[in-house]
């Protein structure tokens, strides 16, 4: 498990086969849509979840104190449980990369994101270049950093993610930090790529 703090985002990364110790049991006292849920997954996806679940109340309870953890993660079109968690008085943001799970988390209610890819996805930098007719595809970083500032910014990939641009902002600042400017969103996006799990690029985004 590992651990990085920027512009006070925490987010926190582990694989899900080494995460033991998290059962159905405490699923359920994160609220019964979340045990819902898992019970309709399997195999690694149900460890991912877990996984997932894990971090979330690990980073809430840092933020927050106290021990329960809720969290609501009804789809804000059609009601089901499968949309972004959320929980009282903090921000979340979570993505899966194989084994590696991710997980995002904020004070407050701001617009918050994280992506994650293995380095060196050839497979993946071809699927992603389907999605940017002109031809100018990003590399798997930027492919990150978009992602990352689509889920910030909520519509996730209603946006158009060729329409995404990014501004580079100064080589002095560490990490670099892009604005991200998306197709009618009410503000810029800030987003960076972090110092994450070895053998992945990780990007997270604020607005």
């Amino acid at each position: 498990m590992g651990q990085i703090t920027w512009r006070e985002v925490s987010v926190a990364w582990a694989q899900a086969s080494e995460l033991a110790g998290f059962t159905e049991a405490d699923v359920a006292a994160m609220g019964q849509g979340q045990l819902d849920r898992l019970r309709q997954l399997s195999g690694d996806r149900a460890r991912g979840f877990l996984a997932g679940r894990a971090l979330i109340r690990a980073l809430v309870q840092r933020i927050r104190g106290g021990d329960a953890v809720l969290l609501d993660s009804r789809c804000d079109r059609c009601g089901g449980d499968h949309g972004r968690p959320r929980s009282a008085g903090v921000s979340l943001s979570v993505s899966h990369a194989g084994d590696l799970v991710v997980v995002a988390a904020a004070a407050g209610i701001i617009r918050l994101g994280v992506d994650v890819e293995p380095e060196g996805a050839a497979g993946r930098v071809n699927e992603v270049g389907s999605l940017f007719p002109d031809g100018a595809s990003p590399d798997i970083a930027g492919w990150t950093r978009i992602e990352a500032a689509v889920k910030a910014d909520g519509r996730g990939f209603e946006v158009d993610p060729s329409a995404v641009m990014l501004l580079e902002g100064s080589p002095d600042i560490h990490p670099r930090v892009w604005s991200a400017v998306l197709p009618g969103g009410p503000a810029r996006i800030e987003v960076a790529t972090l110092a994450g799990p070895p053998g992945y690029v990780l990007s997270a985004a604020v607005g």
